[in-house]
């Protein structure tokens, strides 16, 4: 094998990070919110948050051919927005919601680890440790390493997912779907909130930008692979729905909460059903730390480079790409994990993602369309369709989610003060 071949990631494994972000653990929480809000009409709400989330893909196909690094999301907003200041702060609040993503995964890993092993809830907050301190060695091991893990760990995934889809459509009745779909009784703005919950969802395929100077150039790999993981994602998304809703009632999906689809998957298979979706969602947690570390590190440490903070978060430490970066996002994560509740604040991540979705797409069609051949028109729709999304998240969680709206304008604060003292302090770059 070359030298090249060893350094680059292949396309498979790109698609991998994408998948296996998008593919967490939330789904096997975010499955029965979604049901329980848009009944019969929850694989619409899948789609349409497809389509938006594709929207924003297309903004980062167009400047995937202008970027040459790792930086990702920080490296788009920073073409789009010129190096100024708004660019800055949006990666950093990417980052932070990124930060609070992983803390909220790596909770899931302890509480799906204790469930399976019948451990008491003492053990949750050590086996979430373990596994971001696991995951910094896996990414610090190497690129192509860390790609190659993502990769078998998502096919598993993804075999077990497929699986039981096909045995729950063998149990699919149209009764069953009909009663269930009558138990839910339309609602427009539930249904957009299940849309903006869905959303969250397909929110990890941002981490694909992550690979850009991990990939031949001239190959078009970042794009095509954004586009081919968001359509993997919805089919198996909206077939899950399908199935499960057409052969388990909705009063099962309701009450199992955090583990609806894997409580779902009792009456089918029994206690080993239980196992093996509680199983599938540990893997699930592991492929989403993998990914999200390998994106929040390469985040700042882009920001580093490019002098927005400070150019030592970029400095190797340790193995092959064991940076100050890295380090610093799993000692941020497990900070939170010890000290916050952070089931309180997972919609922060949403509205973030939203955010930064519809600020790419923004700087992009303000400043850098011309330079990117893209289209005007979509480059709008994807401004307005996330855009709205997220003014609705935030009417939505007016009055009866103040906390979370209070955090959300923290970590924006907190962005831009924080940014305004670096870039005096190292004076940033401007984006050619």
């Amino acid at each position: 094998m070359s030298d090249e071949s060893q350094h680059h990631l292949s396309k498979i494994e790109v698609i991998s990070l994408g998948v296996g972000t998008m593919v967490g653990a939330g789904i096997f929480a975010l499955f029965g919110q979604i049901s329980t809000l848009a009944g019969g009409w929850a694989w619409a709400a899948f789609l349409l948050a497809g389509i938006i989330s594709a929207l924003a893909g297309y903004s980062y196909f167009k400047l995937a051919p202008l970027a040459h690094t790792n930086g990702g999301i920080a490296e788009y907003l920073n073409l789009g927005w010129n190096g100024g200041l708004i660019g800055s702060v949006v990666s950093l609040c990417y980052f932070l919601s990124i930060a609070i993503v992983l803390g909220l995964v790596a909770d899931s890993f302890g509480h799906y680890s204790a469930k399976v092993l019948g451990l008491d809830p003492g053990w949750i907050n050590g086996f979430g440790i373990a596994v971001m301190i696991l995951f910094l060695f896996v990414n610090a091991a190497g690129i192509k390493f860390m790609g190659i893990a993502e990769k078998i760990l998502v096919v598993s995934k993804l075999a077990v997912l497929i699986g039981f889809t096909i045995v729950a459509f063998s149990h699919f009745g149209a009764q069953t779907y009909a009663q269930n779909q009558g138990a839910v009784s339309f609602d427009f703005g539930k249904f957009v909130n299940a849309v903006a919950l869905a959303n969250l969802s397909f929110a990890g395929f941002a981490v694909i930008a992550n690979a850009g100077g991990s990939v031949k150039r001239g190959e078009g790999i970042i794009g095509k692979s954004i586009f081919i993981a968001i359509l993997i994602v919805a089919l198996v998304y909206i077939a899950l729905d399908i199935a499960v809703f057409g052969a388990i009632p909705i009063q099962t999906i309701e009450q199992a909460k955090d583990y609806a689809l894997a409580q779902a998957a009792q009456p089918v298979l029994g206690q080993f059903g239980f196992l093996l979706l509680g199983i599938t969602a540990i893997v699930s947690t592991m492929t989403n730390i993998n990914a999200n570390t390998f994106s929040a590190a390469n985040t700042i440490g882009y920001m580093g480079d490019e002098n927005q903070l400070s150019p030592a978060l970029s400095k190797r430490l340790f193995l092959k790409q064991g940076s100050i970066a890295m380090i610093l996002t799993v000692v941020i994560v497990i900070g939170m994990l010890l000290t916050l509740n952070l089931n309180q604040i997972g919609d922060v991540a949403s509205l973030t993602f939203l955010l930064v979705h519809t600020f790419i797409p923004l700087g992009h069609v303000l400043n850098k369309r011309k330079e990117s051949g893209a289209s005007a028109f979509i480059l709008w729709l994807a401004v307005i369709g996330n855009g709205g999304l997220l003014a609705f998240f935030v009417y939505h969680l007016f009055g009866g989610h103040n906390l979370e709206l209070w955090v959300f304008a923290g970590v924006v604060a907190f962005a831009i003060v924080f940014q305004l003292i670096n870039l005096r302090i190292y004076g940033g770059k401007s984006a050619a």
